[in-house]
């Protein structure tokens, strides 16, 4: 204030607050807490703004990682069934053999026999 006094600047003067009646205290009551609503209003609407875009975001990369896994359970479906065709086969395969196995099995005895009755 001296500075202001000493360069010729007069100081501004403070308006004094006027005594505030219980009427606009109410009023600025009801004014801040509508202000309050509004303020809760729009935090919830941009809240639920940002739960929604994250959970799209979220569904995309979900949904990327499981065509990846849909597409790695289709190719090891296809090894499995290329597996269990060579297994059948296979197995097909192993039943003629003893089948043939056992025909020759059964021959042998056959001669066997024949032969033992033969010495005498």
């Amino acid at each position: 204030m001296r500075d202001q006094a000493q360069h010729g600047v007069e100081a501004a003067e403070v308006p004094r607050p006027e005594r505030a009646t219980p009427a606009s205290l109410h009023t600025d009551l009801a004014l801040a807490r509508e202000e309050i609503q509004e303020l809760k209003r729009e935090r919830h609407a941009l809240k639920r703004r940002v739960q929604l875009a994250l959970g799209a975001e979220i569904d995309n990369v979900a949904q990327a990682d499981l065509v990846n896994r849909i597409q790695d359970l289709e190719h090891e479906n296809q090894a499995l069934a290329r597996d269990l065709t060579e297994a059948r086969s296979r197995a097909e395969r192993l039943a003629k053999q003893r089948e043939e196995s056992e025909e020759t099995i059964a021959s042998l005895r056959l001669v066997l026999r024949k032969a033992m009755r033969a010495v005498p």
